[in-house]
This record gives C-alpha cells, sequence and structure tokens, in this order.
C-alpha cells in the first residue's frame, strides 16, 4: 500500500516541487490533476520529447506517477459531447502510458436533466467499455470515482460490471459513500474486487447530518474511519495508492507531513 497526493495541494508548485515535497515527506507517487491550469507540465499538449524528460524526471527520483486525474466525465446530454470526452479519454491513455502512469481517473457526472439515471448507468457504462478497451491495449487503467451521482459504491459496481472491459477499474473515494451514508464495510465490499486507486481526505461531520457541508480536516482529526478502510484495503493486499485530494484547503507545509505520518500509522496497524 503506497500513499500519493493530488498537485491540487499546492497548484503553483513546478512538477520537481511536487517531487521535492514527496521527497521531503516520505511519500511513494504524486498524482498530477490535469485540466484545472496547474503548474506541474503534464497535460495532453506535453509532446514526446517532454514527456519523456517527465517520465525520466519520476524514475530518477524513485517516485511513481500512479494516477494521472482528469476531469472526464461520461453521462453527458449530447452525442458530440460524449464522443468528445471519449476522444479525450483516449489521448490521456496515451498520455499515461507514456509516462509510465498505471491509471487514469474519470468520472461518471452528473445525470443531465431530462435524462434517467439508469439511462446514464447505462450510457457510462458503454463509454467506458469503449475507452477501457483503448486503455487496456496501452496498459492503463481508467479508475471510475465513487463521486457526484456516483457516490453508491453499488452503482459504481454496477457500472463498472456492465462496462465489461479489462481497462475499467474503481478509484474509491473513500470520503463520499461516507457521507451519504454507507458504512466503510458496505462500500468496501462494493468496491473490492475493481479498486485499483483510492482518494483520501478526513472531514468534520456537519452539525446537521447529512451529505452536506463536511469540512476537510487532518488525517485522524475527522470523523471518517480511515484506518478502518485501510483495515480493509489490507485483507485484500491492495497494492494501489492511498493519495490526499486536498483543494486548496491547507498549507502543504501542514498537511502533507501530518498525512503521511498518519497514514504510515495506519498501515503497520493493518498488517
Amino acid at each position: 500500500m503506497k500513499i500519493s497526493f493530488m498537485t491540487f495541494v499546492a497548484p503553483e508548485w513546478s512538477l520537481e516541487e511536487h517531487l521535492t515535497a514527496a521527497i521531503r515527506y516520505g511519500y511513494d507517487a504524486i498524482e498530477p490533476r490535469c485540466e484545472a491550469d496547474h503548474n506541474h507540465g503534464v497535460e495532453l499538449d506535453t509532446n514526446k520529447k517532454e514527456r519523456q524528460a517527465i517520465k525520466e524526471q519520476f524514475t530518477s527520483c524513485g517516485v511513481e506517477l500512479t494516477t494521472i486525474a482528469t476531469s472526464r466525465r461520461y453521462a453527458l446530454a449530447t452525442d458530440h459531447e460524449l464522443q468528445e470526452t471519449m476522444d479525450l479519454t483516449k489521448r490521456y491513455c496515451d498520455l499515461a502510458a507514456d509516462l509510465g502512469a498505471q491509471n487514469i481517473r474519470v468520472f461518471g457526472g452528473m445525470t443531465p436533466e431530462g435524462m434517467q439515471f439508469e439511462d446514464a448507468k447505462k450510457t457510462v457504462a458503454e463509454a467506458l467499455h469503449e475507452c477501457g478497451e483503448h486503455a487496456a491495449r496501452r496498459g492503463v487503467y481508467l479508475c471510475l470515482e465513487t463521486h457526484d451521482a456516483y457516490c453508491n459504491t453499488a452503482d459504481v459496481l454496477e457500472v463498472v460490471r456492465n462496462a465489461d472491459s479489462p481497462g475499467v477499474a474503481i478509484n474509491w473515494d473513500i470520503m463520499h459513500p461516507y457521507r451519504f451514508g454507507e458504512s466503510m464495510e458496505t462500500a468496501f465490499n462494493n468496491v473490492k474486487d475493481y479498486v485499483r486507486h483510492c482518494h483520501i481526505h478526513d472531514g468534520i461531520r456537519p452539525e446537521e447530518d447529512g451529505p452536506a457541508g463536511w469540512k476537510l480536516s487532518l488525517m485522524g482529526e475527522g470523523d471518517i474511519p480511515h484506518d478502518e478502510a485501510i483495515k480493509l484495503l489490507a485483507t485484500i493486499d491492495y497494492q494501489g495508492s492511498l493519495s490526499g485530494e486536498w483543494i486548496r484547503s491547507f498549507d502543504p507545509a501542514e498537511i502533507l507531513p501530518h498525512d503521511a505520518q498518519v497514514l504510515r500509522e495506519y498501515i503497520a496497524a493493518a498488517k
């Protein structure tokens, strides 16, 4: 089990600064967030020479590029939008393969107005099948995140099964199913056969219990039992990353060392 962080911790940092922080604070990997105007230089327009240089940069410092986080989503209102996002997804698969990344993060998205959720799930599954076949040929996995209209892990499991492609997997964002009322055990049992990447961020439950109004916190100081999730992941010998996603929420010098230490303690206790 590895620990990682997404570049949203400091969008203004260069790739070198992110890698330096990973080494300084003991992270195994980083997760570049594309399509968000970050300064790391990992984007679709990165040319072949630059891609090779980035790959060598990761290799030389011993930090992995575990996953590329994209904005791609598939529950879209028009065929044109859907085809466009599928074409971009395939290009992201090519980018990941060139850089040596194992996964790309994708979304189902919110259900468009006028579309039934069951139809949206079918559309997402069909898109993931086609893109997943391309991903598999490039040695990459599309990891559908438990997010947006797909916070219920049973829905994500249904979509991934229906996608029926070896290139389709799950990105378990541990917070979202939990804040919608799923137990950690239920969520884990639904994702365990397909999970390849996890997003972690602790949070404080709002006074009025419900999915809205959660406030991000330092790991172990909130109400989300990540220690339980890590124990469950250890039962399947999970080899992916626990990747911290803090969108401009903390000073990197505070969150990075703190969460690395707590996560290492959780992982050691789970063995």
